[in-house]
């Protein structure tokens, strides 16, 4: 394990809160821009300073296969941008400087966190206080104060953005509720197991009214897979499962109408969308260059430049070459997720991240983005991962 020295403690604790606030405020600050810029002075300050005390400790990060093969398929796709044909100048910088923030925060988050376990745990419990306050706030704010009616979709202004991210990172907090519900310390007390029910029918409610079809499909999915994985009785898990299929029933015969509507609504144009992007697609290997916008020309959705698929975005920016490294990042870390599963903690994120990978196959256009609504559920629990995978090589060593 690795441990900060007795001068370095105070910067580690600064550091900690200061990523506590930044990963919590995505859901009470309302202004995208501002968290935006909080963000940037944060990983601006901290990680210079990091290299200046020499706190970052290259060759032990480096010993991850998580951050290997994230570091390939980030470095590959800034490598894109010398064969891409850009707008604007902002196409080729925002790239760079995304990879920029996402990578200096990712070594902060190493030193935070690598030193003492309970500031995970105290991360997540204030995620869960912060954002399911946050939700049953805003929507008590627009049904009931500004008296929206209920086919209103329902979203949380600020870095979510939008429905869909506003619905994804609503269903990653319904599944760290259950994962906290399952994956639970022997102490836990019913004040804070009553706390967890009313957190996750505020995610699960809230999740609804964003009328967000893949993401309430794919949360309820993950639920089930969580129970499954868990450490419980075989009997209490049946009856979990079982339970929740009813509830699912039940809630189908009373929603009715609204599953009708949201089969009539298809698959809103995507299939039209990615087949016309496909047809664009000519640089197979090597791919367009991730500072490139390609639009597609002809067709019902002709001008459409948003790819709605983070896979099929890195296969048009990136090409198969960059697709591939994308699914082997991917594949290692489900891989060291399910080597430590019987890490409650891992177990949890490694669920959490697949749902991530999930929902970013029909949404989105690539996963080197602003941290903002998609950038939390995907990359925190990479990170997360990485840092157990770090601990798991030290105890062997130490053996």
């Amino acid at each position: 394990m690795i441990r900060p020295t007795h001068s370095d403690e105070k910067t580690s604790i600064i550091f900690f809160y200061s990523i506590a606030f930044l990963l919590t405020s995505f859901f009470f600050i309302p202004e995208k821009s501002f968290h935006f810029k909080l963000f940037i002075l944060f990983t601006a300050v901290s990680f210079p300073l990091m290299v200046y005390k020499g706190l970052c400790r290259w060759q032990i990060i480096y010993e991850s296969r998580i951050f290997l093969f994230s570091s390939l398929f980030l470095a590959y796709s800034l490598l894109s941008l010398f064969w891409s044909a850009p707008e604007r100048s902002s196409n080729i910088l925002n790239p760079i400087k995304n990879i920029f923030y996402l990578v200096s925060f990712w070594f902060i988050f190493i030193f935070v966190f690598n030193s003492a376990e309970h500031r995970l745990q105290f991360l997540i419990k204030w995620l869960i206080i912060v954002s399911s306050i946050a939700a049953a706030t805003y929507a008590c704010y627009q049904y009931l104060y500004l008296d929206y009616p209920l086919t209103y979709r329902f979203k949380m202004p600020g870095p979510l953005l939008n429905e869909i991210r506003t619905a994804i990172c609503l269903g990653s907090g319904a599944l760290l509720c259950i994962a906290s519900l399952l994956y639970k310390p022997s102490n836990r007390n019913a004040t804070t197991t009553a706390l967890l029910l009313i957190a996750l029918t505020i995610f699960l409610t809230t999740l609804g009214l964003t009328h967000t079809r893949w993401a309430i499909a794919g949360t309820l999915f993950f639920c089930f897979i969580m129970v499954a994985l868990s450490q419980i009785e075989t009997r209490n898990k049946i009856l979990l499962i079982g339970g929740g299929i009813i509830l699912l029933v039940i809630a189908g015969y009373f929603l009715a109408p609204t599953i009708s509507n949201y089969i009539e609504r298809g698959q809103s144009y995507r299939f039209i969308l990615w087949s016309g992007f496909l047809k664009e697609y000519q640089n197979y290997w090597f791919g367009h260059g991730l500072g490139t916008t390609i639009y597609i020309r002809e067709g019902l959705m002709a001008n459409w430049h948003s790819y709605h698929s983070v896979y099929l975005g890195a296969l048009i920016s990136t090409g198969v070459i960059g697709l591939t490294l994308l699914l082997l990042m991917i594949l290692t870390a489900l891989t060291i997720g399910w080597k430590l599963r019987k890490n409650h903690y891992a177990l949890a994120v490694s669920v959490l991240f697949t749902f991530a990978c999930a929902m970013g196959a029909v949404n989105f256009d690539s996963v080197i983005l602003r941290p903002r609504g998609y950038w939390l559920p995907f990359w925190v629990p990479l990170m997360v991962l990485s840092l157990y995978e770090l601990k798991l090589l030290r105890r062997k060593s130490a053996v």
